[in-house]
C-alpha cells in the first residue's frame, strides 16, 4: 500500500522534472527533426529514428511520443559528432532520461559547465568524462 503512494509520487516528481526539462532544452518531434534536416529528403520521413536506432542521437520518451533535445543537432539538422561518441560512452544502464539529466547537468570538471554545451562546442574531452559516469551508477 505505501510503495503505491511512493511510485505515484515519483511519478508525478519525474513528470515535473520532465516537463522542466522540456521548458528549459526545447524539444523536437519526428516532423520537427525531419524538418530542420537541411539534406531531408521525402522518402527519408522518419531520419529522427534511423539516428536514434544508430545511437547517433537521444530519443526521449515524452508525452507519450519520441522527444529529441535540440541540442544535440547542428544548424543544418544534421547530429553533433561528438553527441554518438558521447553516447556510447555513457553508461548502458542509463535510461534516457537519466543520460539527458546528465548532459544538461553542470559538471565540477568542466568547471561548472554541462555536457551539452561542450558538445555544440566540439570538446572531445566530455567523451572520457562521460565514461566516467559509470562510477557513479556504480554508488
Amino acid at each position: 500500500m505505501y510503495l503505491h503512494k511512493f511510485e505515484g509520487h515519483c511519478s508525478a516528481v519525474n513528470d515535473i522534472r520532465m516537463d522542466d526539462f522540456a521548458l528549459e532544452y526545447p524539444l523536437l518531434d519526428d516532423a520537427g527533426v525531419h524538418a530542420q534536416w537541411q539534406k531531408g529528403s521525402r522518402q527519408i520521413t522518419r531520419i529522427a529514428d534511423i539516428w536514434t536506432r544508430t545511437g547517433k542521437v537521444l530519443s526521449l520518451p515524452y508525452k507519450e511520443a519520441n522527444a529529441y533535445p535540440s541540442f544535440q543537432f547542428a544548424e543544418d539538422g544534421t547530429p553533433l559528432p561528438l553527441m554518438e561518441k558521447v553516447l556510447k560512452a555513457l553508461p548502458r544502464e542509463m535510461t534516457p532520461w537519466q543520460c539527458a539529466f546528465w548532459l544538461t547537468s553542470p559538471k565540477s570538471e568542466l568547471g561548472g559547465e554541462s555536457p551539452a554545451n561542450r558538445i555544440q562546442s566540439g570538446d572531445d574531452c566530455i567523451v572520457d568524462i562521460a565514461g566516467e559516469a559509470g562510477g557513479l551508477m556504480a554508488a
